[in-house]
């Protein structure tokens, strides 16, 4: 599974929308479809760690390291 592919599941398993985390990030929907799709490759942890945390998990599984995340 993708970094954008985790983003998304669990950005859906919260029932968060995309302009919500777009929101919350400080970032326009665009981007954050973007990071779903995998079009931006490396996020620089001063994305992934907020962006971990809107989606109460962490950077671990959102790189795919760890495949626990948190609930």
């Amino acid at each position: 599974m993708t970094i954008g592919q985790r983003i998304k599941n669990k950005r859906i398993e919260l029932g968060l929308t995309v302009d919500e985390v777009a929101s919350k990030l400080g970032k326009n929907r665009a981007t954050i479809y973007r990071y779903e799709k995998d079009d931006i490759k490396d996020l620089p942890i001063t994305v992934l760690e907020p962006l971990a945390q809107i989606l109460n998990t962490t950077t671990a599984y959102l790189l795919g390291i760890d495949d626990t995340a948190k609930d």
